[in-house]
């Protein structure tokens, strides 16, 4: 359920700094890299996530509504195709089980939706969603991909976090017992 709340959040984030997924994170890196230097600055990151903001912002008051939000959240190709794979994983470890498993049952669990959006974003409870609450996933991404803290993020950086954050276990492993 956790990841359902997330993938919103997570899709936005990962434009710019979460370079898990192979498919088309070279896609996502050039897309932040605004001057195609090879190098995503502090300023590039924020100045792609207040373009996401602004999209969905429809009044342009620098909150994000409920009201303002799509009724069917959008679901970014990667997030598609990562969510596919984890019902695929199920289905598999119910057959190994000797399990039933039908996907239609699961219905739109892992769908995003409106209320988990500003439900996961709202730090202050006031129903909306600013723009550093809305970069505030983006920032700490950020962060822990600046590897040596200078304010940019290289390929390698982003490479190397990922290496510090997942170790040997390889890319993609989700430590079951890890919290924020």
């Amino acid at each position: 359920m956790k990841t359902s709340t997330k993938v919103i959040s997570v899709a936005l984030a990962a434009l710019i700094t979460s370079q898990a997924q192979a498919g088309d994170r070279g896609e996502r890196f050039k897309e932040a890299d605004a001057d195609g230097n090879g190098v995503i600055t502090y300023e590039e990151m924020m100045a792609t996530v207040k373009t996401k903001f602004a999209k969905f912002d429809k009044n342009g008051d620098g909150y994000l509504e409920l009201a303002e939000l799509p009724k069917e959240m959008p679901i970014p190709e990667h997030m598609e195709k990562r969510m596919k794979r984890h019902m695929e994983r199920m289905e598999e470890r119910a057959e190994e089980n000797g399990h039933d498993f039908d996907p239609e049952k699961m219905g739109d669990k892992w769908k995003p939706t409106r209320i988990k959006f500003i439900a996961r974003h709202d730090r202050d409870g006031d129903e909306k969603v600013s723009v550093d609450e809305f970069a505030s996933g983006a920032v700490r991404h950020f962060k822990r991909a600046d590897v040596n803290g200078n304010g940019e993020v290289t390929k390698d950086e982003i490479k190397e976090a990922m290496k510090q954050r997942f170790g040997k276990k390889g890319k993609g492993h989700r430590d079951r017992g890890w919290r924020r």
